[in-house]
């Protein structure tokens, strides 16, 4: 009976699919929808769709996105393989993004392979490219970028990781590249100039064109005049972010410069630069900084901070008492950033701002910053993380005591 009952059960199912007309809803999606989809995952796992259904057996071919990492593979012979197999077989519709990441030995990278991925993606109209070539242990393997990718005209958007380029110029550079990401991008001893170790940088990618630059774990030479100032060509620049840089000796330029005419948001997050800092930038409006180092100090260069947003964060570790006289240098120029701004009538200090800074400010006499204009000065401090903030009624009156206007207003948020 319990048998029978199974059955009368199921066929009244089928008949109600049956009925109702019942569609598989996700193969009814729109091929734009179903690409947008396998543009997420590995091309691998991409290809492996296609035993879905007879509608998917060659999507796979026509998804605008290229995946292809070696994690996948037990062998890298078999990874080679795979990539050259779908560049074969892949149909000639456009290449959007396209993602290589090798992760090999340590004294060679598949040149051959790289250099026909790249070829395949700027013949096919790649917009973004990321390439990883991390190598098995430690480092990077050389490589040569190869040159399809500097006459890629489709090009906006390029990321380098644990890449050690063996040529750093190109006759053609990258024409209209507007994002660039170097992450552990080690220049040759042969090729780089170290009187300005982001001259070859700036000859490779073609700064001028770029709208963000980050640049991160870069260990800088240098043996040039007393003044350095990588950016100051970057015309289109907008967004800079510099994170854990430093030179490989204690030769240091005295002034390290960063000026560009439209830059808006400035990042320094955990770099090591013994010099002072020169911030030029009269449209900043984000400024954020990680302490990390007891030895630099800043100097700001800045027509108006009206609407300027400052982020001060510092590590949680304590420094060693040495080091305490140099972290006082540090907050005290960062602080005088506000020195002769007369023009500015509102800024906001983030909550880490107001964290580290209080206590140092009080130690710096009013009359050393004088603002005619000031009227709002925004903490961004909820009244929930005031207990967290020592000295916060000393850092206002500090500040309230800087304007002459008033109806000052602090804001705590």
């Amino acid at each position: 009976m319990k048998k029978m009952k199974k059955r009368i059960l199921a066929s009244q199912n089928v008949d109600y699919c049956k009925s109702a007309d019942c569609q598989d809803r996700l193969g009814d999606l729109p091929d734009c929808l179903i690409h947008h989809i396998l543009s997420f995952v590995e091309t691998k796992d991409a290809i492996r769709t296609c035993v879905l259904s007879k509608r998917w057996r060659h999507l796979w071919a026509s998804v605008p996105c290229l995946n292809f990492t070696s994690k996948s593979f037990a062998r890298l012979v078999d990874f080679r393989k795979f990539v050259l197999w779908v560049l074969s077989h892949r149909d000639s519709s456009q290449v959007k993004v396209l993602i290589y990441s090798r992760f090999g030995v340590d004294y060679a990278t598949d040149q051959y392979l790289l250099n026909r991925v790249i070829e395949y993606a700027a013949v096919h109209g790649v917009k973004e490219i990321r390439i990883n070539l991390q190598a098995k242990t430690f480092g990077s393997p050389p490589v040569e970028i190869p040159l399809a990718l500097f006459a890629c005209r489709s090009l906006k958007m390029l990321e380098f990781k644990d890449c050690h380029p063996t040529n750093l110029s190109s006759p053609i550079g990258c024409k209209s590249l507007e994002i660039l990401h170097l992450e552990r991008f080690s220049m040759h001893p042969a090729a780089a100039d170290f009187s300005n170790p982001f001259a070859s940088l700036a000859e490779l990618f073609g700064f001028t064109t770029l709208t963000t630059l980050h640049l991160s774990s870069f260990s800088l030479c240098y043996t040039g005049i007393d003044c350095l100032d990588p950016f100051r060509n970057c015309v289109n620049l907008k967004t800079l972010h510099l994170s854990e840089m430093s030179f490989q000796s204690d030769l240091n330029p005295r002034d390290f410069v960063i000026s560009a005419p439209q830059l808006k948001n400035l990042s320094l997050m955990c770099n090591r630069f013994k010099c002072k800092i020169i911030v030029a930038a009269p449209q900043l409006t984000n400024f954020s900084y990680l302490y990390s180092t007891p030895c630099a100090f800043f100097e700001f260069g800045l027509p108006s901070l009206d609407g300027l947003t400052i982020d001060i964060h510092e590590p949680h570790d304590q420094l060693e008492k040495s080091h305490h006289k140099k972290r006082q240098e540090t907050l005290h120029g960062l602080i005088n950033m506000l020195r002769g701004q007369c023009n500015a009538e509102a800024v906001k200090l983030s909550f880490c701002t107001v964290a580290v800074t209080c206590g140092t400010a009080i130690l710096l006499k009013p009359e050393c910053l004088s603002f005619s204009k000031l009227k709002s000065l925004n903490f961004g401090v909820g009244s929930t993380y005031k207990i967290f903030i020592n000295n916060l009624d000393h850092i206002a009156a500090y500040f309230r005591n800087c304007s002459q206007h008033a109806d000052f207003e602090i804001v705590t948020i």
